[in-house]
């Protein structure tokens, strides 16, 4: 027997798609739950900006703002990749946590009840908890 033959085999990693399309789940699914235990608790899921209606946080419009933002630092971060190799970790997690930081004046500002303002930041750190460390991942040598 050859000391290839006894060497252990090699644990291929999952394609990164796969792994940032499972975090984004997760940020879907973690939401949506966060979602239904502030239903069930009774805090009054509607807010609004100075001077204009009030509009209800449903669980789609969740769930959309989740899909959509998370896509978008998705791209943002494989646009990156593609041009910035070199820098696109740093240039991402510096972008990440400068968007980390301006998402919270629109839940500062709104007109809601503190209930309301509570849930809508536990919404924000949920998001942020799963996308950034596994989209802020270094890539794997290629």
């Amino acid at each position: 027997m050859s000391k290839l033959d006894e060497q252990a085999p090699v644990k291929v990693a999952a394609p990164v798609w796969r792994t940032r399309l499972l975090a984004l789940g997760a940020a879907l699914v973690a939401t949506s739950l966060a979602w239904v235990v502030a239903y069930l608790a009774g805090v009054e899921l509607t807010a609004s900006q100075p001077g204009m209606d009030a509009v209800p946080i449903g669980v789609v419009n969740v769930a959309a703002s989740v899909l959509l933002f998370g896509g978008l630092g998705w791209l943002a971060r494989a646009v990156l990749d593609r041009f910035a190799k070199r820098r696109a970790v740093l240039v991402w997690r510096i972008g990440a946590g400068a968007v980390f930081v301006l998402e919270w004046f629109p839940v500062i500002l709104t007109d809601a009840t503190w209930g309301t303002k509570a849930f809508l930041a536990v919404l924000h750190l949920i998001v942020a908890a799963i996308l950034i460390p596994v989209l802020g991942k270094r890539l794997p040598e290629s």
